[in-house]
């Protein structure tokens, strides 16, 4: 199945690895939103790469649920370490004597 090359909405790519592409601006989150998607689908493979994304061992019917785990967990782990400060401040503000 390796030499199976597919051709969709992302992109050719082969049918058992993809690459997501992710914005330069959200590659910083990358590794703290991996960690969550890996939990999610343990039996993948995820790198990041200079695109983006790298996904392993991926069935054809699989990739676009992938994709927007994802995605997703990017844009929540840019919310997460963007809202950090704020957040420890509020609760320092709260218990503070």
């Amino acid at each position: 199945m390796a030499g199976v090359e597919i051709v969709d909405q992302m992109g050719p790519h082969s049918a058992d690895q993809i690459t997501i592409e992710i914005p330069p601006n959200f590659r910083s989150f990358l590794n703290g939103a991996l960690v969550r998607v890996q939990a999610q689908y343990p039996s993948l493979r995820f790198v990041a790469s200079a695109a983006g994304v790298e996904v392993a061992c991926i069935s054809p019917g699989d990739m676009a649920d992938v994709r927007k785990s994802v995605l997703h967990a990017v844009y929540r782990e840019k919310i997460y370490v963007e809202t950090l400060p704020l957040r420890q401040a509020l609760i320092e503000a709260v218990t503070a004597k």
